[in-house]
């Protein structure tokens, strides 16, 4: 504690941090001219707010311009007095987070008093910023139809932001954005300011309460150099203050499974049910601790949910696999307390804690499209943050902001039944392979920005310094994977007399070679430092320019610390020598030129953009190397199988002894794995031209071209084999390299309209995305097709969504209604053709051809003709699937919530609300895995395993439908109804 507090001031002195502070701000900016247009120096310029008493002024510069930084987002009142001139005032200006608001302003002579009333909900057209982004304000958080409260879900109401699949087993419950055409594992929350990401696995961490949140900007591209770790998405999230008014809330939200439909994919044959329900409380309260200078917010919520979650059922009679429902229980509590005091008019200081305990049964990361009951887990998730702030104004045109926070979290997830994970081309069945674990992450951040208005320059600079403390403690590949390579057996290969799961035939075993020792990596540590230079220069009064230019470097997230810790054997293949990537600079410079009356104006520009390099890449590194958890690749029964009889012989392994085969050089991407010493951070060109434009009824009207061009993005490429003494065989060499790309481009178009009594934000986005891995940087999975042509694994993301429209709206209606829908409709995403054992795709077909490369079962026929008569894969011909089969679904929800206040005491109103999710029952057919998204059977398993049998060559369970999105209780997923009621005082 000692160290970390001699550090904060060493680094707040030398203004060495960053501006996730500064990002959780407002600016104001503008010039003040007299009546023949000519600048007014010295002209005392003052923001207020009714709420809080806060006041900050300044004065103009020679040149008339003002700049008041770092203010809290809010309502705030502008005057304007100058000696000779009229006073002049704004009311119910609406500074917004990470937006600049412009305004100038005439003088009129001193005779002429001037009083402008400026609406606070309307929209504005941005006349001095170049960035992609939009701010979600308290009034759509606070009245839109919301699916499990969480207000992230509100970003899919920004165009060039989509739902992301799950890509890790500690984030079955989280709102995971995928923005620019990346999918979730990058991006960059920050929440007042405090880095809110997992440095670990990647995605986000703490959720907040609904009752806390003010509004958040989302910058879906072309941010500026005051924030970072990010190569798609920056959403900046501000939480509710206290005023001086004693003010508060109560919220209680109840569905029931008596409410609302079933899964389309469920089996409603099996004649099984579950009951499942949901129970939210939320409340919220805060006020004056000193009249006009000390404030307080506390804010609170619990979700009891006995869930349910969809799974499948072997029945090996009818050789089917049935869908049924098992509990999927979750408890989530998340608490926060907030105060600010203003010391005096040039010191402001504010104090958050936020917490969140969540315990919860669910699926498992899935490899496939649809789980067992068995395959299910049970996690407990616990966060804890401090955030604290002080803002000096040091001069009028001189502001420091500096930002000192603390964060923990624990993972902790178990299995439901015990081992072995047992992979079938369909379905996977018994425990995760990938369980138990644990991860725990702990945070020390820094942060300081010095803003300097100098004219026509609003100039900010600053850095910042992150410590992550990380461990490891994986039980992974303890109780092992096999590999079946058919769903159901075909004929008695065990000579038994009888055909049953003994005959299954599987490929090949998995498992740790210490079964009984779990593998804990106890300091998986990085610091993390960048610094920024921003400025925005107002040329002249309609064209201003944003130039920036932001370093970023992390210390030891390619294991530089214990290169020589690498195991001896496979010392050979790293090349050169290993050192931090030191060369990350992004410059950022853009243009917004708004000619005439501001109702109009042109922006565009370009910027380099690094992601973070997540610590389990470290980890993959020490713990696949051979010694600390070697992975036991082992031959199956397949391997041992008579061509002439079909059957096996006696010592063969067994699904009841299946890890006796002999050792084999390692399958996937597993084996021996090391960092390339010339990794880098996986860095993202954005290039983007747009144009906003004011329309009638106080709408505005924004388009946007953008392009992205992802380099040394991560991918896990097989170099070679070596022999592992502690295996007693073979081991396969895979290295971790910076050596593919991502691209993305998009028209993003949105309109929107602000207003206490009707608004609405309607967002479409037009793009295409193209990567070359399912799996997000983590390679964890099977390797390329070709380790030497890593061209042929290019091909569209798993979440590639061509088409995605949004319109979210809330009016007053009559008889005292208030009515908000939530309409989405988007195109199907494309799915992976795999092999009939599932490992792989289809070497000949592009990675995800299903939808895009064919369009139809009958394309896909007609290319499997051409392939099986040039041999098929290996010798082996491949199976057809019916020719009508779907390769993907598009997405269509109707959400509403109609409520109607009533008011008592003057000051007291109660709100009986009834929401409806999904209303005309929609089937939107969609998976959660990067490695299936769709939520169609992706794999070309044979009808049957015998090759004189007819089912050898048909494949009639490929293209079912097997899983909708959002299952039972989310998003898109059945009709819906829920019932609420809050009270507001």
């Amino acid at each position: 504690m000692r160290y970390l507090c001699v550090l904060s001031i060493v680094m707040i002195g030398l203004l060495t941090t960053t501006s996730a502070h500064g990002q959780a701000t407002a600016t104001l900016r503008g010039r003040v001219r007299d009546a023949q247009a000519a600048p007014v120096a010295a002209a005392t310029v003052t923001v207020t707010s009714a709420d809080t008493g806060f006041t900050r002024a300044v004065p103009t510069s020679g040149d008339g311009s003002f700049l008041l930084a770092n203010l809290p987002p809010a309502t705030l009142d502008l005057t304007i007095a100058a000696q000779g001139f009229a006073t002049a005032t704004r009311r119910g200006l609406l500074l917004e987070v990470g937006q600049t608001l412009v305004v100038d302003v005439d003088l009129a002579v001193a005779a002429v008093r001037e009083t402008l009333v400026v609406s606070a909900a309307t929209a504005a057209v941005d006349t001095s910023r170049s960035v992609v982004d939009a701010v979600i304000p308290s009034t759509a958080i606070e009245v839109l139809p919301l699916n499990g409260r969480n207000f992230l879900e509100l970003a899919l109401l920004v165009p060039g932001n989509t739902p992301a699949p799950n890509f890790d087993p500690t984030k079955s419950n989280s709102v995971v954005i995928s923005s620019a055409g990346q999918l979730g594992r990058g991006g960059n929350i920050t929440i007042d300011g405090a880095d809110n990401n997992d440095d670990v696995v990647g995605g986000p961490l703490q959720n907040v309460t609904q009752e806390s949140v003010q509004e958040f900007q989302i910058a879906t591209q072309r941010f500026t150099a005051e924030s970072g770790r990010s190569a798609s998405s920056v959403i900046n999230v501000v939480t509710r203050s206290g005023t001086d008014q004693l003010r508060g809330s109560f919220s209680f939200f109840a569905r029931d499974s008596a409410w609302q439909g079933l899964p389309a994919t469920y089996d409603r044959s099996s004649g099984d049910s579950f009951p499942f329900d949901r129970q939210q409380l939320a409340g919220a309260v805060g006020g004056p601790l000193v009249s006009g200078k000390a404030f307080w917010f506390a804010a609170a919520e619990y979700r009891n949910q006995d869930g349910a979650v969809l799974v499948g059922e072997r029945d090996v009679a009818a050789r089917a696999i049935r869908r049924s429902f098992a509990a999927a229980p979750l408890d989530d509590t998340l608490g926060s307390g907030r105060v600010d005091w203003r010391r005096n008019s040039a010191d402001a200081l504010s104090l958050r804690y936020a917490g969140e305990r969540a315990e919860d049964t669910g699926a498992s990361s899935l490899d496939r499209a649809i789980g067992s009951a068995s395959y299910r887990q049970r996690s407990r998730n616990s966060y804890q943050s401090v955030v604290g702030t002080w803002t000096r104004v040091v001069s009028p045109t001189l502001i420091n902001a500096a930002t000192a926070s603390f964060s923990t979290f624990d993972n902790a997830i178990v299995p439901i039944a015990p081992g072995p994970q047992h992979t079938f081309p369909s379905m996977l069945d018994g425990s995760s392979f990938r369980v138990p674990q644990g991860t725990t992450q702990k945070r020390f951040q820094l942060a300081d920005t010095l803003t300097l208005s100098r004219g026509a320059h609003s100039l900010r600079l600053g850095g910042e310094w992150q410590r992550v403390n990380a461990a490891f403690d994986l039980g992974v590949f303890q109780d092992g994977r096999l590999e079946f390579i058919e769903d159901f057996p075909s004929y008695d290969s065990n000579g038994d007399g009888r055909v049953d799961d003994g005959d299954l035939l599987f490929a090949v075993t998995l498992r740790s070679g210490k079964p009984d020792q779990a593998l804990v990596i106890p300091d998986a540590d990085n610091d993390y430092v960048s610094f920024f230079v921003q400025d925005d220069w107002r040329l002249r009064p309609d064209l201003t320019l944003n130039v920036g230019l932001r370093y970023e470097m992390d210390t030891d997230v390619k294991n530089v610390s214990r290169v020589d810790e690498i195991n001896p054997i496979v010392q050979p293949f790293l090349q050169g020598t290993r050192g931090r990537d030191l060369d990350n600079w992004g410059p950022r410079i853009g243009f917004n030129w708004a000619p005439g009356d501001g109702r109009t104006s042109v922006h565009g520009g370009y910027g380099i953009y690094y992601d973070r390099i997540t610590l389990q890449i470290q980890s993959l590194e020490r713990g696949l190397d051979g010694r600390a958890l070697p992975i036991e690749v082992r031959a199956g029964n397949v391997f041992y199988l008579d061509s002439m009889t079909g059957q096996f012989p006696p010592f063969a392994p067994s699904t009841a002894n299946p890890f006796t085969g002999f050792i084999l050089p390692g399958a996937g991407a597993s084996g021996i794995n090391i960092i390339d010493n010339t990794m880098q951070n996986p860095s993202v060109q954005q290039f983007n031209l747009g144009f906003q434009r004011e329309l009638p009824w106080n709408t505005v009207l924004r388009v946007d071209g953008v392009h992205d061009l992802g380099t040394h993005f991560i991918i896990g490429r097989p170099i070679g084999a070596v022999y592992n003494p502690v295996v007693g065989g073979p081991d396969q060499v895979v290295n971790l390299e910076s050596s593919v790309n991502t691209h993305y481009d998009a028209l993003l178009v949105s309109a929107e309209r602000r207003s206490t009594s009707f608004g609405f934000r309607a967002a479409y986005t037009f793009a295409k995305a193209f990567n070359y891995a399912n799996d997000d940087q983590i390679p964890f999975g099977s390797g390329p097709i070709d380790p030497d042509n890593l061209r042929l694994e290019y091909g569209p993301t798993p979440n590639d969504q061509r088409h995605r429209f949004t319109l979210a709206a809330w009016m007053d209606a009559p008889a005292g209604l208030r009515v908000a829908p939530i309409m989405t409709f988007a195109s199907g995403v494309p799915m992976d053709i795999l092999m009939p054992d599932g490992l792989t795709r289809v070497p000949a077909f592009q990675r995800n051809a299903g939808g895009r490369i064919f369009e139809t079962g009958a394309d896909l026929n007609r290319a499997l003709v051409d392939l099986n008569a040039s041999g098929g894969i290996n010798g082996q011909p491949l199976p057809y699937v019916r020719d009508d089969v779907r390769f993907g679904d598009g997405f269509s929800s109707f959400d509403l919530r109609i409520s109607r206040p009533f008011t008592f005491a003057g000051h007291v109103r109660i709100e009986p609300i009834v929401e409806v999710f999904n209303l005309f029952n929609v089937t939107n057919i969609l998976g959660v895995s990067v490695k299936n998204y769709s939520g169609y059977a992706n794999v070309l398993v044979r009808d049957s395993a015998d090759p004189a049998d007819p089912g050898f060559m048909q494949s009639s369970s490929f293209g079912e439908a097997v899983s909708t999105a959002g299952g039972v209780f989310g998003s898109g997923g059945p009709r819906a109804f829920q019932f609420a009621v809050r009270a507001t005082f």
